[in-house]
C-alpha cells in the first residue's frame, strides 16, 4: 500500500498545482545539481531508500528522474529545465510512504546542497485515532431560501514522530463530524485524493497515510435548513467561518466572534472565528431574511411605476414618429 503525504498540510496530487500557483518564478543563475539527504527529524540518516525527482509545471507534473540514496542517505540529481518556469521536488519512499522535500526552481542558485527530505517510521492503526488535533477548520456558508450550502477545508494534524497508516483496506485513520443534518457530501479538489476519503451519514473519514506534518481534507455539502450547527469532536486550534450575505440576510451566531475580513474579499462576506475549541463545544450560525420595510416597498413601487410610465411614453412617441 503506497501512500503519498505532502510536504505540508496539502497532500496528494493537487499539492503540486497549488504550489505552482503560490510561488513565483525567480530570476537568477540556472541550478545544475540538487544534492540532498534523506533523514529523520532527529537528523539520523536513512540509507538505501528510493528517491524520485518530479518536474512540475502549471499544467502537469511528471517523474523526471530517480535514484537510490547511498549508505549516508545522500542523493544527487541534475536539474534540467529547457522550457523554464518549472518547479522541481524530490520525494523519498520509506516504509511504503512517499515523503516530499521542499519545492525548488531550477534558477535559484548554482548548487543546492543538503536538500532535506524528512521521513518517518509508520504506525498501523485499526480504528480512527481520537487524540489528533485540528490545526484549522475553514467553513464557507452560502444561504439559500431554505438551505445552507457548506464548504469546508479541514487541516488535520498528525502525531509528532509517526506516520499513521491504515492496518487494512477497511481501517480508518481519522474521522470527524460534519454539521448537524449534513446532506449530499462530496469530496472536492484542494485536499487529499478522493479515494482516501470515506463519506458517512454525518461524518467523513480518512484512510490514507497521515504524516506528522498533517493533511488537508476538503468537502462540500448542504444543510436542509437555515441553521448551521457544528459540535467539535476533536480539539481545534482555530475555526474560521465565512458567511455570504444576500439582500436582507441576518446572521445569528453562538460560540463565534465576528472579526474583520481585512478588506481583500472580492464579494461581501461576514467573518466569524473561534479559537481553542474543545471536544463537545458547539457553534451555531442561524440565518433569517428581513422583509423590506413598508417605506422602502413604496419607494420601489414608485420607481417601478415611473419606469413603466417612461416605457409607455417611449413606445407612443416611437409609434407617432413611425
Amino acid at each position: 500500500m503506497t501512500r503519498t503525504p505532502g510536504w505540508g498540510p496539502v497532500a496528494g496530487r493537487t499539492a503540486f498545482l497549488a504550489l505552482v500557483l503560490l510561488l513565483a518564478v525567480p530570476t537568477g543563475v540556472r541550478a545544475q545539481e540538487l544534492d540532498g539527504v534523506v533523514m529523520r527529524r532527529d537528523s539520523t540518516v536513512v540509507p538505501g531508500v528510493m528517491v524520485e525527482l518530479h518536474r512540475v509545471t502549471e499544467t502537469s507534473g511528471a517523474l523526471h528522474d530517480s535514484t537510490r540514496a547511498d549508505d549516508d542517505g545522500r542523493f544527487s540529481f541534475s536539474l534540467t529545465d529547457a522550457e523554464g518556469g518549472a518547479l522541481f521536488v524530490a520525494g523519498a519512499r520509506h516504509e511504503g510512504v512517499l515523503y516530499w522535500g521542499p519545492p525548488v526552481h531550477a534558477t535559484v542558485q548554482p548548487e543546492l546542497e543538503d536538500y532535506p527530505v524528512f521521513v518517518f517510521d509508520t504506525a498501523a492503526v485499526d480504528s480512527p485515532v481520537s487524540d489528533l488535533r485540528l490545526a484549522i477548520r475553514h467553513v464557507v456558508l452560502t444561504p439559500t431560501a431554505s438551505a445552507i450550502q457548506v464548504e469546508e477545508i479541514i487541516d488535520i494534524g498528525g502525531q509528532p514522530d509517526r506516520t499513521l497508516v491504515p492496518a487494512s483496506d477497511s481501517a480508518i485513520v481519522w474521522s470527524g463530524a460534519l454539521a448537524t443534518g449534513a446532506r449530499g457530501v462530496v469530496v472536492v479538489s484542494g485536499g487529499v485524493p478522493e479515494e482516501d476519503v470515506l463519506v458517512f451519514e454525518k461524518a467523513v473519514g480518512f484512510r490514507g497515510a497521515l504524516p506528522p506534518t498533517g493533511i488537508r481534507l476538503a468537502v462540500q455539502y448542504f444543510v436542509p435548513s437555515l441553521d448551521y450547527e457544528f459540535t467539535a469532536e476533536q480539539p481545534t486550534d482555530r475555526l474560521e467561518v465565512l458567511a455570504m450575505p444576500g439582500p436582507g440576510t441576518v446572521f445569528r451566531v453562538s460560540g463565534l466572534t465576528e472579526a474583520p475580513t481585512g478588506g481583500t474579499m472580492p464579494v461581501p462576506v461576514r467573518r466569524f472565528t473561534a479559537s481553542d475549541l474543545q471536544a463537545g463545544d458547539v457553534v451555531t450560525v442561524g440565518v433569517s431574511f428581513e422583509e423590506p420595510s413598508r417605506g422602502r416597498a413604496w419607494i420601489w413601487l414608485l420607481v417601478a411605476l415611473a419606469l413603466g410610465t417612461a416605457a409607455i411614453v417611449s413606445v407612443r412617441l416611437n409609434a407617432r414618429a413611425a
